[in-house]
């Protein structure tokens, strides 16, 4: 259960980073101060579950990607690295090396990207 302010504050901050304004560092950042620890995101519809202690919010599909059947871990390596990317076109990126879902945790400080069958790749957070 999610209410209303909080859910207003993660959409002005969600609009925030996909439009440029804030970094993914800064994004994180605001995540948290609302409490916001970890969110899920679908490559294939962008779709994000976002998750607090006691909240979760889920949002509209955006997109409809269809993601390679071939992992392509050193691609996904550099596309990740370049997370700058407006964040469609990071999921189109990320979709076309096999990337069908990925997992960012706030307070464990990493990111799971998870790719058609099973492959991993772990990134640990700057923050």
């Amino acid at each position: 259960m999610v209410d209303k302010q909080m859910e207003k504050e993660l959409h002005e901050i969600i609009e925030r980073r996909s439009t440029g304004k804030t970094s993914f560092s800064e994004f994180l950042g605001e995540l948290s101060k609302i409490g916001i620890i970890q969110y899920d995101i679908d490559v294939a519809t962008g779709q994000a579950t976002y998750k607090g202690e006691h909240t979760e919010l889920k949002t509209e599909p955006q997109v409809n990607f269809v993601i390679s059947n071939h992992f392509n871990r050193n691609q996904a390596m550099q596309i990740i690295a370049n997370i700058t990317l407006p964040f469609l076109d990071f999921l189109r990126e990320i979709a076309n090396v096999g990337i069908t879902t990925y997992n960012v945790n706030i307070t464990e400080k990493k990111a799971i990207y998870v790719g058609m069958n099973g492959e991993q790749i772990i990134e640990p957070l700057q923050l």
